[in-house]
């Protein structure tokens, strides 16, 4: 068996999961497959730095990126959710310099300390609309990505709707609403990822689209104020 700390825990806009994180060895695992009915609900199996042991085999498929791992049986809890001292050395320990070192060598998913500068929402082809974060990284390169982390997706995004808006949240409903940004706002680690390939992103990222699929406060406190996180009843509770 195999202990594994998500750091990326997110749904897609077909319903679909995608699940990312490090072994003890600080090793990225991709583990497939992974169902919506994993990743949501009041005690999801996967959920943010709550350590899960696998059974994990070789990759299936031709299209097997660097860090996918066959699971075999139920993934199950570990351990209790890293604390917050916990989750400021993994996090400090695992990222990489910039998003260019992250995906360098074939890989798929890594972690890079950014500066959030703008959350948006954006329409994109065949009219659905997804959550962006503005971002820059140690490089000083700017970055305009969707985020998929499954603690974010709220009524406005494209996909299922996994979380339920507070009548007393001044913003509305919107989980990012109450998360700093700006060229003063406190650093984040951003998990960062890649789609298998296809034939509409040619160039940089080897035909992948990058996505922000995981966000991290670097002193190890949750993500927002709100019951996103340390919530029972919250998806992906931390």
């Amino acid at each position: 068996m195999s202990e594994l700390v998500p750091l990326a825990v997110t749904l897609d806009t077909d319903g679909g999961a995608c699940v990312a994180g490090v072994t003890p060895e600080r090793r990225w695992i991709r583990p497939e497959p992974v169902t919506a009915a994993q990743v949501t609900g009041g005690d999801p199996v996967y959920a943010m730095h709550r350590p899960v042991l696998l059974a994990l085999g070789a990759p299936t498929g031709p299209r097997a990126r660097p860090e996918d791992r066959s699971v075999h049986g139920a993934p199950r809890p570990a351990r209790p959710p890293l604390a917050p001292a916990e989750r400021t050395c993994l996090l400090a320990d695992v990222a990489d310099p910039d998003i260019a070192t992250a995906f360098a060598g074939g890989r798929s998913a890594g972690l890079v300390a950014v500066r959030p500068l703008r959350y948006h929402r954006r329409r994109a082809t065949g009219g659905r609309t997804f959550l962006r974060l503005e971002f820059t990284d140690a490089s000083g390169e700017l970055f305009d990505w969707i985020v998929r982390d499954v603690r974010l997706l709220g009524d406005g995004d494209d996909g299922p709707t996994r979380v339920t808006p507070d009548p007393g949240d001044p913003g509305g409903g919107d989980p990012a609403a109450a998360l700093p940004a700006g060229p003063g706002a406190p650093l984040l680690y951003a998990a960062v990822g890649l789609t298998h390939p296809n034939d509409r992103f040619p160039g940089r990222f080897r035909g992948c689209h990058p996505l922000v699929v995981g966000l991290h406060p670097a002193d190890g406190s949750p993500l927002t104020a709100t019951s996103l996180e340390g919530t029972a009843g919250a998806p992906g509770t931390a």
